[in-house]
């Protein structure tokens, strides 16, 4: 019975690392099923030390997403305003891609968010037509940045928790 739960454990893991992309919390998922699995775990010596750096991790992997669509954004001549709006326009670009297009759609969504967001108010503010297509690309290319990180981090994740 014990490997039987060892392999759902292990599954449900790998399937928390597969939808990161999709803008699903896979990094927290990861933490629900670590601690899910430490309170029906029969071997004694609960790890919680685990527990809580995988928690750290996850944090810092969904606050790095925001800092690299910052950076990307600024680094391409993005307002802070631009800035703004580039990871509101990913956040609600994912929720409409979902609903548009089940699984994929949030991935393509957040992108196009990113790239919306930041082209839209920067082209408001600005009028100035290269300077919102520069924003929009640095704001897509730290929206894929982000999420390429994200899934880095979560796969080391997967590798601290068979280290322990």
């Amino acid at each position: 019975m014990e490997y039987v739960i060892l392999a759902v454990y292990w599954l449900l893991l790998i399937g928390s690392v597969l939808t990161i992309p999709f803008s699903l919390p896979g990094t927290f998922l990861i933490v629900v099923l670590n601690i899910i699995f430490q309170l029906i775990d029969t071997v004694p010596g609960i790890k919680w030390n685990i527990v809580g750096i995988l928690f750290s991790i996850a944090v810092a992997l969904e606050l790095f997403e925001f800092l690299i669509t910052t950076w990307s954004s600024k680094k391409f001549g993005a307002s802070n305003p631009g800035t703004v709006a580039a990871i509101f326009g990913s956040i609600l670009g994912a929720i409409v891609g979902t609903g548009m297009i089940p699984i994929i759609g949030s991935l393509i969504g957040a992108f196009i968010g990113a790239f919306l967001g930041a082209f839209i108010v920067e082209y408001l503010t600005k009028n100035d037509i290269r300077n919102a297509i520069n924003s929009g690309i640095g704001a897509l290319t730290g929206a894929v940045g982000g999420k390429i990180t994200k899934i880095i981090g979560g796969i080391a994740m997967l590798i601290l928790i068979g280290m322990s």
